[in-house]
């Protein structure tokens, strides 16, 4: 863990002028356009995941309803991916919004002494009314994608485990793709809760510098 300060001594390090201006200023700038830059990539995420369980859920019904024969393999395989795709998008929302709140809280100590408190001042918030149908209110928009790839992580956990029960634990072909199937999907979705983690950001980073020698030409 680093080391945790107060706010004085985190805007003291960003005192003084730098080579293009007021430090702080410059900051401000910064962390205002990687909060716009990590908004943009969560929603190019969004589209990325959203497309591909919209492909698996239409394959899945597509092999359950279309498909003759033996397609209990099929099934698990779909089911497997969909299931750990969606939670591989409830973890990416989550640190969507850690990195989002990161800088929107990096603005909020900075602003003030260049634009004062523009940023985190909300006029009206809290006049809305949830009852007003036609009119706004404050919910939050990652906090409402987080819940839908919630529900969605879910939905494909039922769906795999329906495809587990669909198997013949009579025939040896088909409890081997169980097995497989079960043990892949919990090694998976452990190492994203484990291993997908972001890393302390105090660790000591190794650095080499490659050295070159140079001989010189002697003309005749």
């Amino acid at each position: 863990m680093g080391k945790k300060v107060g706010k004085s001594e985190y805007v003291a390090d960003f005192s003084g002028d730098a080579t293009a201006g007021n430090k702080q200023k410059n900051a401000l700038a910064t962390a205002l356009d990687i909060r716009k830059f990590e908004i943009e990539l969560y929603w190019k995420r969004a589209a990325y995941f959203w497309t591909f369980n919209a492909a698996a859920l239409t394959g899945y019904f597509i092999i359950k309803r279309v498909a003759k024969g033996d397609v209990v393999e099929e099934l698990l395989i779909v089911a497997a991916l969909g299931f750990v795709f969606s939670v591989a998008w409830y973890f990416v929302n989550r640190g969507s919004k850690m990195w989002q709140r990161n800088w929107e809280a990096q603005v909020d100590i900075l602003e003030d002494e260049v634009q004062g408190p523009l940023y985190k001042t909300a006029v009206n918030r809290y006049d809305y009314k949830f009852f007003d149908l036609t009119g706004p209110f404050p919910f939050s928009v990652s906090g409402i994608n987080e819940i839908l790839s919630l529900f969605l992580s879910l939905v494909w956990s039922a769906l795999f485990v329906r495809a587990i029960f669909d198997v013949d634990c009579s025939n040896s072909k088909h409890m081997f793709s169980l097995l497989s199937s079960i043990v892949l999907v919990v090694v998976v979705v452990s190492l994203l809760g484990i291993k997908g983690r972001t890393r302390s950001t105090d660790s000591e980073i190794p650095i080499s510098i490659r050295r070159r020698t140079y001989t010189e030409s002697i003309e005749r």
